[in-house]
């Protein structure tokens, strides 16, 4: 099986090598638990291996805010970022004018860009805006039906709890799902990854402890 690294420290190890390539990758969990950072870390570990990559947003906040906030991290490279190797994208004017072209947009985004590695974060609410309008499940299937297609590898955050994931739609579409979380033990709240599903590979099952520091989000495999 073809993989790409995640560029995770720790990850590689729990997935015999890395992430099947081509797949999409459900990244879940609580707001505040790591999603944008372990997604856009991956992002620019397989920018700074030569491939061509994309981030693709929604959310309410400017692009230059986002791109702000991720500065703060090691693995930032403005210098990927202006010579074209790291691409950010904002449809959230698509969302609010014409929800039902989102797909169009991502698909003219994608099929410009020619990536490798692609990151949609957060797709929560893409689908809570086409959800009013019955168009949540074509979407999905469409969506992710057209990634694996494209033979690229593409990491989908949302925002979910594990009593979320057992009814989504996005956890029965993707190839992987990775769960962070933080839950409060001994009045102590601490944070955690966790593959629940990984198609195709053998994974390291069960709760792992993890770090977010300035270099980013690295897994203490093993450490509870």
């Amino acid at each position: 099986m073809t993989r790409k690294t995640t560029g995770i420290p720790g990850l590689d190890g729990m997935l015999q090598g890395g992430f099947p390539f081509p797949s999409a990758i459900l990244v879940a969990g609580e707001p505040g638990t790591g999603k944008t950072t372990l997604a856009v870390q991956s992002l620019f570990h397989g920018a700074r291996e030569g491939e061509k990559s994309l981030y693709i947003t929604a959310i309410s906040e400017p692009q230059w805010l986002v791109q702000k906030f991720l500065s703060s991290f090691s693995f930032y490279s403005q210098e990927l970022v202006e010579k074209g190797v790291v691409n950010f994208i904002d449809i959230g004017p698509t969302l609010m004018k014409n929800p039902s072209d989102m797909l169009n947009i991502i698909k003219k985004k994608i099929e410009q860009f020619q990536p490798l590695r692609i990151v949609i974060d957060p797709i929560t609410p893409m689908t809570d805006m086409l959800q009013w309008r019955g168009e949540t499940r074509e979407f999905m299937h469409e969506l992710f039906a057209y990634l694996k297609a494209f033979n690229c590898l593409t990491l989908v955050t949302a925002e979910m709890s594990y009593d979320d994931i057992s009814h989504s739609q996005e956890s029965y579409m993707v190839d992987g799902v990775v769960m962070l979380s933080y839950p409060e033990e001994e009045k102590v709240r601490r944070k955690f990854l966790e593959v629940l599903k990984m198609r195709g590979t053998k994974h390291t099952t069960g709760r792992q402890l993890i770090d977010i520091t300035d270099e980013g989000l690295a897994v203490q495999a093993g450490l509870r």
